[in-house]
């Protein structure tokens, strides 16, 4: 059996990178940065504090 434990968008405003990253549990959370993999970090961080 699947199931779904987050969603995780990733776009480009101009120079900004923005994640939005939705869990059950946290909701919706936003977090922008001007380098992708600053943006990546961001949100691995966060999923790790919530699942680990």
């Amino acid at each position: 059996m699947q199931e779904l434990i987050c969603n995780i968008e990733f776009d480009r405003d101009g120079e900004s990178f923005i994640a939005k990253l939705r869990t059950e549990i946290g909701g919706l959370r936003e977090f922008t940065d001007s380098t992708f993999d600053s943006v990546l970090n961001q949100v691995m961080l966060e999923l790790e504090e919530e699942f680990l």
